[in-house]
């Protein structure tokens, strides 16, 4: 094993190519150090890649490409728990288990090499536009650590890397491409791994045309990337960004982190299961448009970003007003099955706004949810006076929440 730093991409490129010229077989590893180590690694055979990891949205990334190119896909969840079991046991490379899969199901000829070259090539492209990107950002004060372990052959071929080889030069070059092209439309500091949430749902709306408002409060919901969006809605990357960036820089939507999909082993039930758009057993939690939505009154950004993550992906609709003094408004426009509602907020407090909420005929039978840090016996008899329907202590913990709905919304609660 041995390891080297370099300092710009120019140097990084050289090393890749080099791992080309010198037919490398093994494993490089790339990690920018500093307040938090950052991993992405790229697999070769013989000097071409075959496959590369990131510690970022692994099952995301491997569901938008399967999502493209590999719509016909399924998954067998017994072939699944078997391959899983060999993984345990060493048989494969734990690395690159997503690469065996695609190898078995070419083998099975449930998809085609063509398939399975453009999954290939996406997922290295992703992967290294995210590490030009996030070591761009950084680049003067944090060198690039290379770590090279060569792999025996006749391991990295117990996942049948022969399957497809992608020229290295190439693979760098799309990335490249297509970073230039994100950092010249002013997007640097913006990572496409990010989640659009409306933030100011009030101040969109009068902003915005009734079309482009309803599109975007059906499109964005707080828990799809701005990559999972661009699939969904089949458009290049690049033009959907700037087309949500105005209300971004404008404060009227918010971009936040988001954790990776999940994914499941269910016995299959029916006899003759549909072709499924995702493997392995991939579940991306998003809101049906029947979903109960859920509104937060609530000033703490901090706050309303871990209530937006809990409710999406629970698979609720939610709403966050952050101005109490326009909260009935849009509560009157959007009509949500339950209120949560902060008690300390400037201008006005909890109890007012659930005083208000309470003689507007419309919310006579909608849960009020007052949320605090003072769980205290007479906040909860004035609270009960106004009509709240019930008390969540802070911090908000996503079992806690799920818990009051699933009281307060027992027949309407999401699947």
């Amino acid at each position: 094993m041995a390891t080297q730093e370099v300092v710009t991409t120019a140097e990084l490129a050289r090393q890749i190519q080099a791992c080309s010229e010198r037919k490398f077989t093994g494993q490089l590893d790339l990690e920018i150090q500093d307040t938090k180590v950052q991993r992405w690694s790229l697999y070769f055979r013989m000097g071409n890649l075959i496959w590369g990891t990131s510690e970022v949205h692994p099952l995301r990334r491997l569901h938008r490409q399967l999502s493209q190119h590999c719509v016909q896909l399924v998954i067998d969840a017994k072939a699944l728990a078997s391959f899983r079991e060999s993984v345990a046991q060493g048989l494969v490379l734990p690395q690159c288990w997503d690469y065996h899969c695609l190898a078995e199901l070419v083998r099975q000829g449930k998809v085609r090499r063509w398939q399975v070259l453009a999954v290939i090539e996406g997922n290295l492209t992703e992967i290294l536009f995210d590490l030009y990107q996030q070591w761009d950002k950084r680049r003067y004060r944090s060198a690039l650590k290379l770590t090279y372990k060569p792999i025996p052959q006749d391991t990295i071929d117990s996942i049948d890397s022969s399957l497809v080889l992608i020229r290295a030069d190439q693979a760098w070059q799309l990335a490249k491409q297509a970073w230039e092209a994100w950092q010249e439309a002013g997007l640097l500091d913006y990572s496409p791994n990010l989640a659009p949430t409306i933030w100011k749902p009030e101040e969109l709306r009068q902003h915005t045309s009734p079309v482009v408002y309803y599109n975007l409060v059906a499109l964005i919901d707080g828990y799809q990337t701005l990559r999972d969006l661009a699939v969904k809605l089949k458009q290049n990357l690049l033009p959907l960004t700037q087309s949500i960036i105005p209300y971004i820089r404008k404060g009227f939507i918010e971009v936040i982190e988001v954790g990776d999909l999940s994914y499941d082993i269910k016995p299959s039930i029916a006899a003759n299961p549909q072709p499924a758009s995702v493997a392995p057993s991939i579940r991306p939690v998003q809101p049906q448009p029947t979903a109960p939505l859920i509104a937060c009154i609530d000033d703490s950004r901090i706050d309303s970003e871990m209530m937006s993550r809990i409710l999406t992906q629970a698979g609720y609709r939610f709403i966050n007003i952050q101005d109490p003094v326009k909260a009935l408004p849009i509560l009157l426009e959007h009509k949500p099955a339950l209120i949560f509602l902060d008690l300390i907020m400037p201008i006005t407090n909890g109890y007012e706004i659930c005083g208000q909420i309470r003689r507007t005929s419309v919310f006579k039978d909608t849960p009020v949810i007052i949320l605090t840090s003072n769980d205290g016996i007479v906040d909860r008899v004035r609270a009960k006076m106004v009509g709240s329907s019930g008390f969540l202590a802070k911090p908000i913990e996503s079992e806690k929440v799920l818990k009051v709905l699933q009281r307060h919304l027992a027949a309407r609660t999401p699947m």
